[in-house]
């Protein structure tokens, strides 16, 4: 594996342009392609890339010449990461100066295959690179059937997607899919709910992966990691995420709800406890990810690979430092924690892991809140766009909050949030919610608002437990028409192995409806 070390080519260092509606002014103006490096500050081969390829001289030339390089940091933008998840990290995509992809490129690219790529772009010319562009712009979905989904409905598309899900399991090795092996914590919630209703099966798949998910754990300040990189579960890579360890939380401590085996509180009680050293801001909301690498950040310092560092005790490890995490608040990464936290409460009582979550979510709302009842992705409050993927996780979070806590405030700033969402997010005629607010600053391919898959569950399941604590039309008009959007065939193909949380919100959506 490359090293940062190998980093360092003389000259100035690049100026990186902000993602911005005035650096896409400049680029058409002044007739340059741009180039985005879609970059996470934990993810290693992001760090290789920036410190190796962008400053080789070659491949400065020719940026220097003929493009705009942007810089985005995945994780500050929830609508870009949706949008180029399966590219990366990091995701290089390089538009033409009206902002319309000419291609997308996945993981590290190494400088003489770079230089090839750019000088290929500029040989085309702009308007060769004009015809090229891939305008690939949402298609306007089919109005909806003003005629309300059915229990029928929903078992119909439940059996299907269950089926879907069940190719992707692994008999050999355990998990959803070969390689690499990802913890999905609404394909264990899934696995252990139909165990609880008697499957024999899914409930053979929720032990192996309540067990195989023990190898990629961190023995000594606890967490998990994000994946393993093999078809096994024994070649952890080494970033935690908060998204992984929220879910993680989540899944054990409604293992141990369920089995009331201890083992299983105890290893939610480690994810706790690294959380609460390494991951809460002195604000009390929660930070998103931790390095997988020792100083990937840190000119002049000593570059230190996840599988050495991750492989020492406690005190060899703090000797040398700790891996950089990524100091945003992001109302999303809270959202997620929370859920976690709320379902460690509900099976321990513990009044401290409560107050935890409280003082998180507390902080958001009022670092974060908006005039219009919704939350900013951080804590700038005059951003002018609003993400459904902060909204959606935090509003689940509180309606979790209120269900464990059965504190009318949680449900009440849940509403706010739900209400928000209606306004700016919800499309009535066709169903589902956008990714963001309206954004009139929009330009090429950014101009179509698109319907995240994973944040329009959250939504729906956020809608179906306020609904489920007061009825409420509006909230069930937003239940029937979001489970039409994502019943579509296509859409849930699309999804892949990560079909548990939409299997929980048909099931709880049947529960409605039987009502």
């Amino acid at each position: 594996m490359e090293s940062l070390e190998h980093a360092g080519a003389p000259g100035a260092a690049l100026a990186w342009a902000d993602f911005s509606p005035a650096t896409f002014a400049r680029a058409k103006a002044e007739h340059k392609f741009l180039v985005m490096d879609g970059a996470a500050e934990w993810c290693h081969w992001c760090h290789v890339m920036e410190a190796v390829t962008y400053h080789d001289p070659e491949v400065r030339k020719v940026l220097d010449a003929h493009f705009i390089a942007i810089k985005v940091d995945m994780d500050s933008r929830p609508d870009l990461e949706d949008r180029y998840s399966e590219w990366g990290w990091p995701a290089t995509v390089i538009f033409s100066p009206n902002a319309d992809e000419i291609g997308k490129y996945r993981g590290y690219i190494a400088p003489e295959d770079f230089v090839e790529i750019l000088n290929d772009v500029v040989a085309a010319g702009e308007g060769q690179a004009e015809k090229n562009a891939k305008v690939e712009k949402e298609p306007d979905d089919p109005i909806l059937s003003p005629e309300p989904v059915t229990i029928a409905d929903l078992q119909k598309t439940e059996d299907g997607t269950a089926k879907s899900l069940e190719e992707f399991w692994d008999p050999k090795e355990g998990g959803w899919g070969k390689q690499p092996k990802v913890p999905i914590s609404g394909d264990v919630a899934w696995a252990m709910l139909r165990g609880k209703q008697g499957d024999k099966a899914q409930l053979d798949h929720m032990n192996v992966m309540l067990e195989k998910e023990q190898k990629i754990m961190d023995p000594i300040w606890g967490g998990i990691y994000q994946y393993s990189v093999a078809p096994d579960w024994d070649h952890p890579h080494f970033e935690k995420l908060i998204v992984f360890n929220g879910g993680a939380m989540d899944n054990y401590a409604a293992a141990y709800l369920m089995t009331k085996n201890e083992k299983y509180l105890e290893i939610a009680r480690s994810i706790q406890k690294y959380l609460e050293a390494f991951m809460v801001a002195p604000d009390g909301a929660f930070h998103g990810s931790q390095d997988a690498d020792l100083n990937a950040h840190v000119q002049g310092k000593t570059f230190l690979d996840g599988h050495e560092y991750y492989a020492m005790d406690d005190a060899h490890r703090r000797a040398l430092g700790i891996p950089r995490v990524d100091e945003h608040e992001y109302a999303k990464d809270t959202g997620l924690a929370v859920q976690g936290y709320a379902t460690l409460y509900d099976a321990t009582k513990d009044p401290k892991v409560l107050a935890v979550a409280a003082r998180a979510v507390s902080h958001i709302l009022d670092a974060n809140g908006s005039d219009k009842g919704g939350v900013t992705h951080d804590d700038r409050k005059d951003a002018h766009l609003l993400h459904l993927a902060d909204n959606a996780a935090m509003g689940l979070a509180l309606v979790r909050l209120y269900e464990v806590s059965h504190d009318a405030q949680w449900l009440a700033d849940a509403q706010k949030i739900a209400d928000y969402m209606l306004e700016d997010f919800f499309d009535a005629q066709r169903g589902g919610f956008f990714e963001h607010n309206l954004d009139e600053d929009a330009v090429g391919v950014f101009s179509a608002r698109r319907k995240p898959w994973d944040d329009n569950v959250a939504a729906v399941r956020m809608y179906e437990k306020l609904t489920r604590a007061k009825k409420t039309p509006a909230y069930e008009k937003a239940i029937d028409r979001t489970m039409k959007y994502l019943s579509n065939p296509k859409k849930i193909d699309d999804q892949g192995k990560f079909l548990g949380d939409f299997l929980l919100a048909i099931e709880d959506d049947k529960v409605l409806l039987a009502k």
